[in-house]
């Protein structure tokens, strides 16, 4: 018992990550391969896994984009390359995803808070699963929690974009382990640093962390020091270089006979960004109660009632930082509309909701301090009471917990499912034919559900990838992967 009494915070942080992550992992374990999935598998003509894995990405990084390293990465630990019907198996290796790239985003966001609340504040860990229940509960995104490539390029570089942020708060708090986090900025910070949504992301808060809040210290090192601490900032820009202005991103402009106007796509970042802000201020109110609770913590938290630090330059950092992740998606593509692909949804909201969180706890520092508010035992009931309140009104009689992805998961799981077995029957069909020319009738298409990724075949049109090709631009190549001439599924009605 003295056991459960010593760990009870422990067990209760344990069991609120427990509830929120178990309905995605449910929901997750119900994937199947999907679209550039099957590209990305080795060939099984020759060639070991290594020289295939550099010949694709560098042949992409000429041709059709610049993620090069994520490129061989991703094909290197395909879970496709074991060319046997997966099943379940490709759920369970989404999991193990899902697992770690959560793990490592609670590392760097425990880092930040920190920082925000104090390090010994007792409600950091509090804070951090807030703000990870904030962004796992408002929205669900299939392209990066079910989809094996869609992780690769999202989900793992975010993630280690995290510990690399984390690295660089730790560095400057922790003088005895500079080396270890010296070197974890670095090792950590290889990946991100290729995609280009995380590219402004590690340079501004390098620049933030290592020189803004040390630079009387960077101004009077020695030379050494002084090229040490140039070395992550310089490779973060030389990698990100080779992303963004790589041939392949010109070519694929080219191809699409994109004519983006910077005016017009900074314009259009705006109106993204203050158009889903507004969806999740309106239409989700779990994270409105959420953000309430921040604040009222950033308010106890301050019992010294000081005047918060760095509010201003938090705001900045995070405005610069979700513009940097945005603009290039936005001007690259020449999007003239608020329509966003699932992933890039997934970096937008991170930015706006860690944003926010963060801000709403600066906001009740400042209400401490302006007001010189501290709460007595009575009017912290009344504090949660109103909470309650406002929870059960908004949450409860509008029947808005219904739209909270955790119990949305639930209620569309026979869809999930019937989903998962329609589609791993598909495969299957393919698999086993003998057919070089493989045509697949099902009776109906399902309905869509933004808790299921398909696999990419569509009514009626016939899929057949040359072989030879390493990436196609117009088709999927799950033909090239099951070594078909063609694939076409038809819906009889």
């Amino acid at each position: 018992m003295d056991i459960f009494k010593k760990n009870k915070g422990k067990i209760v942080e344990f069991i609120g990550y427990f509830v929120v992550m178990l309905p995605m992992v449910f929901c997750i374990y119900y994937s199947v391969p999907a679209s550039d999935d099957f590209a990305a598998a080795i060939r099984v003509n020759g060639g070991n896994v290594f020289a295939q894995s550099v010949h694709r990405g560098f042949s992409m990084w000429a041709d059709w984009g610049g993620r090069w390293l994520s490129q061989i990465v991703q094909m290197l630990i395909n879970p496709l390359n074991s060319h046997q019907h997966l099943g379940h198996k490709y759920g369970i290796y989404m999991i193990v995803v899902f697992i770690i790239t959560t793990a490592l985003t609670i590392y760097g966001l425990k880092a930040v808070v920190g920082r925000v609340l104090g390090r010994t504040s007792k409600y950091i860990n509090a804070v951090t699963f807030l703000i990870m229940a904030l962004l796992y509960s408002t929205y669900y995104y299939s392209e990066c929690f079910n989809w094996y490539i869609g992780a690769m390029v999202y989900p793992i570089p975010v993630s280690l974009a995290f510990v690399t942020i984390g690295a660089m708060v730790y560095y400057n708090e922790r003088p005895d382990k500079k080396k270890r986090y010296y070197i974890l900025m670095i090792v950590a910070g290889i990946f991100p640093a290729t995609i280009e949504t995380c590219d402004v992301l590690l340079g501004i808060t390098y620049l933030y962390y290592i020189y803004y809040l040390n630079w009387s210290e960077r101004k009077s090192e020695s030379i050494k020091l002084k090229i040490k601490h140039a070395l992550p900032l310089l490779l973060y820009i030389a990698l990100g270089v080779s992303c963004v202005f790589s041939p392949g991103n010109f070519a694929r402009r080219e191809y699409y006979h994109l004519q983006p106007n910077f005016i017009r796509s900074l314009v259009q970042t705006v109106i993204d960004i203050v158009v889903r802000l507004q969806d999740l201020l309106v239409d989700h109110h779990l994270a409105v109660v959420i953000l309430m609770i921040l604040t009222v913590i950033g308010l106890v938290s301050n019992r010294d009632m000081e005047k918060p630090k760095a509010v201003l330059e938090t705001a900045v950092l995070f405005i610069i930082i979700t513009f940097g992740a945005m603009l290039p998606y936005i001007y690259g593509r020449d999007f003239r509309n608020t329509y966003l692909d699932i992933r890039m949804e997934y970096i937008l909201d991170y930015c706006i909701e860690i944003g926010l969180a963060l801000m709403c706890i600066y906001l009740g520092q400042w209400l401490a301090y302006k007001f010189s508010i501290s709460l007595s035992g009575k009017e912290k009931v009344g504090v949660v009471a109103a909470i309650l309140m406002f929870t059960y009104v908004t949450l409860i009689q509008n029947y808005a917990y219904l739209n909270i992805v955790q119990i949305d998961i639930l209620r569309n799981r026979a869809l999930i499912q019937e989903s998962y077995s329609f589609w791993d029957g598909v495969m299957l069909e393919i698999e086993n034919s003998e057919e070089d020319d493989v045509v697949i009738h099902r009776d109906k298409q399902l309905n869509w559900t933004r808790y299921f990724f398909e696999m990419g075949l569509t009514d009626g049109e016939r899929f057949a990838v040359d072989p030879s090709i390493v990436y196609d631009k117009e088709f999927i190549m799950p033909n090239v992967y099951y070594g078909k001439n063609s694939i076409t599924l038809i819906y009889d009605k």
